[in-house]
């Protein structure tokens, strides 16, 4: 049974079914980059966590990818699980729980992680626990990709001179309280308390974390709602590694 509309061909953006903002109907670059990535390591074990309706993990399960499918909701997964072919489900685990809260995994573990369009969404402890976790994780020259909304929206157009004025100075200069502030026609659709970062302040997050990185960039979506879309840098993304160096790690 089909619990949304036109999700065989994410022919638009679709709100997600937790009230945890919305799914975009394709990769952006940094995901991208992530299903490139897992593409070329074909012996590799990748994770994909807050996956939603499977944008990154369906081509991956369709190229005979091993990939963990992790969500908070088992909805998402259970569309995830309709878009693929059955000869090809067996390449995806489907685990739902919140990571990093309920979902455990071994030491150095993944080829990969995805971490798509969550940390803006969680408290700054659970970010920070997450981040730790995926470091654990993650095999040694590991790769992270996260991709997170920027302060650069048209609906946060306000809140720009505040963030650029806290920018470097502040722990997390992109907290915003109460998103219905901005966003009140989306509110209903997003948590309360929303963490935006500019390419920037991502990198430094990663690595407060001993992450090394390879790649920051800010990018538009496909299709992005007009009254998100402010000059092309509405989103923020990087892609780092765990360092092959132990002696590169901070204590």
């Amino acid at each position: 049974m089909n619990i949304l509309k036109k999700t065989e061909d994410f022919c638009d953006y679709m709100p997600t079914l937790n009230r945890m903002g919305y799914m975009s109907p394709s990769l952006d670059n940094i995901q991208a980059s992530f299903v490139k990535y897992c593409k070329q390591t074909p012996e590799g074990l990748f994770l994909d966590v807050g996956c939603g309706f499977g944008v990154a993990t369906v081509p991956m399960a369709k190229e005979g990818r091993r990939i963990i499918a992790c969500d908070l909701d088992s909805r998402h997964l259970e569309v995830l699980k309709n878009q693929l072919p059955l000869e090809k489900r067996s390449f995806v685990t489907f685990m739902p729980g919140h990571f990093p809260n309920e979902v455990e995994f071994p030491e150095n573990y993944f080829d990969a992680i995805n971490l798509s369009m969550v940390i803006h969404f969680l408290p700054f402890q659970t970010i920070e626990k997450a981040l730790k976790k995926i470091f654990y994780n993650l095999k040694e020259g590991g790769k992270l990709f996260i991709t997170t909304s920027s302060p650069y929206q048209r609906t946060l157009f306000s809140f720009i001179p505040d963030y650029e004025k806290k920018r470097g100075i502040e722990e997390w200069p992109g907290f915003i309280p109460d998103i219905s502030a901005y966003v009140p026609h989306r509110a209903h659709l997003l948590p309360k308390e929303n963490t935006v970062f500019c390419m920037h302040e991502l990198s430094r997050l990663v690595s407060r974390f001993n992450f090394r990185g390879l790649e920051a960039t800010s990018f538009s979506r496909e299709g992005i709602p007009s009254d998100l879309y402010l000059d092309g840098r509405e989103y923020s993304g990087v892609i780092c590694e765990k360092p092959r160096n132990k002696a590169f790690f901070s204590h």
